[in-house]
């Protein structure tokens, strides 16, 4: 019989027997059998044995290890009554540990956009002592406290071995009878108690409290024996509950609540982690005497339904992992075990797809250990435990900066973030930003920029153009800019030129010394239209229409080659050109990787064009070359004297400054009239020159744009989180990817307003990380096009279907795996015995159908 079952059977009863039910209690005893409670005001004048036989008719049999049988006046002077709930609903070991999985996948607080009722709880715990518990916690309140100016209650539940107070050097200030001990007990007698009378105050320079567990003396001993929490969850006027109610009230109004639980099964530690928690520290060493214990506890967690309920919804508490504390140079090694054991323990669960930002490892430090209070603590000792405190902080309610965002929706319809190629990008001045690379790159001395597809060379090539407004010539252009600059040949020209060259670089060196000049004089640079050819070429290649036809174009470019002094024709009329030059004029070289049918051709070619601007760039007065190019085609030239170019050459990369990186779309933001009356409106102000704008000002602009911190899984910073997702296995960025990014964020924030709305900032976080799999298959599909070789390995990471490779996966000396990690479609992990481990980054995970998993 079930619980429905028997309460229906005792209702039965009672009326049959003329008797009211003032409350009826039937609770399943977690052992065995029952725990019952009926109360009656009919049951006056009646004795046990005749109340149980009316109550209890045809129950005889019924095991019950608990029965009260009471009138409303008895029942005031009994105690409490049990509580009714499902036995596995309840919060202690027992039934935590023995709960199976639950065939509803389980919600967290970043799961939803709701503001959080504060305070958010975090409970500190680990299976076995020693490994920083403590430590873990005190910082992190530091770091909240102190960096994120939140108000942060640390509350000490190690009944049984008390000491936070003492990790800021507080515990000898503690009197008798305050702490945390007397105020449980208060609550279990039914007595209201002050809190805020046992709470000490950290320090002065922060909003930062303790609650301690108390002073440890006799009275404090005997106190201790008659915390029960097991009868607490069974009973009416739970303690526990009643506490986190009462802090709430606080006059402080604390923002966290960290708790620091006993280590192992004692009884109070489980409602602690299951009950009361919103976040779940899990603390832990990889070391086999804590995986058996450490793994049932990770389960019970994700099987867990707290009592914070969101939307309808019952929490999960979220669970989080501190390794500690890791030999220093151990650090990666000990970071693949925590994960490889993490991702077996939660193979049932989703946590696993983002495993890499739910683990943070603490370094072994012996000035950590030996600190006598973590308030005098250096800076670098709290960034150590920084990353524990943004689970925290991206879980709160942003601080208020202003109302919200009322006229969202038509910002977000003015928003236009150009997703495509910088050959047809609108409005491309207003948005170009001029970062210090690309300052360096317009830099006369640097010949060569180099730059992986899409980190922004035709960018700098437009920009020559119709930003900075540098005299300059178009000598090659990518293709879809051919029509704006007709006498830049087709591939199809490239192509039968070639057909008509001797093989080897010299010829190509003609043919560049031929067509510079040619491609310069029809530039538009009106000193350089009026110098005459040299004869012969003048016959050959002044004709006005030559460039209308490509067959006329041809027939003249091969007949000029032909010439015997070709070369040396070319260079008297570029000489001629850079003596008419009134200023310094750029020669512009870009879409070299399209303009060839072949490889072979492509090489050919660009090794002769370098060996014709090392042998005449230095003869040049005001003829400045800039060549812009892919670097792996440049990594496979092969010419003379190639080294003197390296030295004049200057790298597109986005490897370090993200600041810069975030320019670049929020200058395509600001195009909105809309969004810059916002930002103005909440900023204060807005700086005459973006580009140069302070780090706090574009940090600002970001917020208001996409909101400061991630949910989920994914804590911490937007920026962080953007910047990490977008980077290749080279740590390389590329702005397209960004720009795509934001293109379908706007798209998807469009949709889900309608439905949802969100107005603390323009796009949600969310909207990020539900658009990056669309980026992730633009971005393969652009490494397809430019390395189709590497399809193959594409499918073998595809069968692997996990992002971490196990070791000898990929085989270090395959010319693909080289290949892969030259262009950033994956990185090295480690090296074991085994083999080496690769890892694929984020950008392509979703394209090639992984999960964000390693190997067990």
């Amino acid at each position: 019989m079930d619980r429905d079952g028997v309460r229906k059977a005792i209702e039965a009863n009672m009326r049959a027997g003329n008797k009211t039910i003032d409350d009826l209690r039937v609770q399943a005893d977690p052992f065995f059998g029952w725990r019952i409670a009926v109360v009656s005001r009919d049951f006056n004048g009646l004795d046990r044995a005749e109340r149980r036989r009316v109550a209890l008719k045809g129950l005889e049999d019924l095991p019950i290890q608990w029965l009260d049988l009471l009138t409303p006046e008895e029942q005031k002077s009994a105690g409490k009554l049990p509580i009714e709930l499902e036995v596995e609903d309840l919060p202690l070991w027992a039934e935590a540990l023995a709960r199976g999985p639950r065939p509803e996948e389980p919600t967290f607080l970043s799961d939803t956009e709701a503001d959080l009722d504060p305070p958010l709880v975090g409970t500190f715990y680990s299976v076995r002592g020693g490994v920083g518990r403590t430590t873990a916690l005190a910082y992190t309140a530091l770091c909240l406290a102190s960096r994120a100016r939140r108000s942060v209650l640390c509350v000490d539940m190690d009944l049984e071995a008390p000491g936070l107070p003492s990790f800021f050097g507080k515990e000898e200030g503690i009197p008798a009878g305050q702490g945390l001990l007397s105020v449980l007990l208060a609550l279990d007698q039914g007595e209201s108690p002050d809190i805020a009378q046992h709470v000490i105050r950290l320090t002065d320079a922060y909003e930062l409290y303790c609650l301690p567990a108390g002073r440890i003396d006799a009275d404090y001993a005997r106190r201790l024996r008659l915390v029960d929490p097991e009868a607490w969850y069974r009973e009416e006027g739970n303690p526990l509950q009643s506490l986190m109610e009462g802090l709430k009230g606080l006059p402080f109004k604390p923002d966290v609540v960290l708790i620091d639980a006993r280590t192992g099964l004692t009884p109070l530690s489980a409602p602690l982690l299951f009950d009361l928690s919103d976040i779940a520290v899990v603390v832990f060493f990889p070391h086999p005497q804590a995986y058996t214990g450490t793994a049932a506890l990770v389960r019970a967690i994700t099987r867990a339904r707290s009592r914070r309920t969101v939307e309808g919804r019952r929490l999960a508490p979220e669970p989080r992992f501190v390794v500690s504390p890791v030999p220093e140079r151990y650090m990666e090694e000990y970071r693949r075990k925590a994960e490889d054991r993490l991702r077996e323990w939660l193979s049932d669960s989703r946590l696993t797809r983002n495993l890499e930002d739910s683990i943070h490892l603490i370094p072994y430090r012996e000035a950590l250990a030996s600190s006598d209070s973590i308030l005098t603590s250096d800076e670098h000792t709290l960034s150590l435990f920084q990353p524990i405190a943004d689970w925290f902080e991206s879980l709160l309610p942003p601080e208020p900066k202003g109302e919200l965002i009322g006229d969202k929706v038509t910002i977000l319809e003015s928003l236009k973030f150009s997703p495509g190629i910088a050959e047809t990008q609108q409005d491309f001045s207003e948005t170009f930003v001029k970062t210090y690379v690309f300052e360096q790159a317009m830099s006369p001395d640097k010949l060569l920029v180099l730059g992986r597809k899409g980190t922004g060379k035709t960018a700098l090539f437009r920009w020559i153009l119709e930003g900075a407004r540098k005299p300059a010539a178009v000598i090659m252009c990518p293709e879809k800019l051919r029509g704006q600059y007709r006498w830049v040949p087709s591939r199809t020209v490239f192509s039968k030129v070639a057909e008509g060259l001797p093989a080897g670089e010299c010829r190509w060196r003609d043919f560049w010394t031929v067509y510079t000049p040619l491609a310069l004089a029809r530039s538009g640079i009106p000193e350089c239209s009026r110098v005459g050819l040299p004869q012969p070429l003048n016959e050959l290649l002044s004709s006005p229409g030559l460039v209308n036809s490509e067959e006329i174009y041809l027939d003249a470019l091969r007949r000029a080659l032909r010439l015997p002094d070709a070369g040396l024709s070319g260079w008297m009329w570029l000489h001629s050109l850079d003596s008419a030059a009134e200023r310094d004029v750029f020669l512009l070289f870009d879409g070299l990787d399209a303009a060839w049918g072949t490889a072979e051709e492509r090489n050919a070619a660009l090794e002769g064009l370098m060996g014709f601007i090392l042998e005449r760039s230095p003869e040049l007065r005001r003829l400045k070359f800039k060549v812009l190019l892919r670097k792996d085609i440049w990594g496979r030239l092969r010419f003379q004297n190639k080294s003197h170019l390296d030295a004049q050459s200057v790298t597109l990369l986005w490897h370090d400054d993200k600041i810069d990186y975030a320019r670049t779309v929020l200058k395509q933001a600001l195009r909105s009239d809309r969004f810059r009356n916002l930002v103005e409106k909440r900023l204060g102000y807005f700086p005459p020159e973006f580009d140069w704008a302070p780090e706090e000002f574009v940090r600002g602009v970001w917020n208001l744009l996409v909101g400061e911190r991630m949910k989920g899984v994914h804590s911490g910073f937007t920026l962080n989180w953007v910047w990490n997702r977008l980077a290749d296995g080279s740590g390389d960025h590329s702005p397209r990817a960004l720009f795509q990014l934001f293109s379908a964020a706007t798209q998807w924030e469009m949709k889900e307003q309608k439905g949802t709305p969100y107005l603390r900032s323009i796009l949600r976080p969310r909207a990020l990380e539900s658009s990056l799999g669309e980026v992730s298959e633009k971005a393969l599909q652009a490494l397809w096009e430019e390395f189709p070789q590497l399809e193959p390995l594409a499918d073998r990471l595809k069968s692997l279907q996990q992002s971490h490779t196990d070791p000898g996966a990929l085989k270090k000396d395959d010319p693909l795996t080289q290949l892969g990690l030259e262009v950033g479609l994956i990185a090295e992990y480690g090296t074991t015995e085994a083999g080496t481990r690769y890892r694929v980054p984020d950008l392509y995970l979703h394209a090639l159908g992984m999960t964000r998993r390693g190997p067990r």
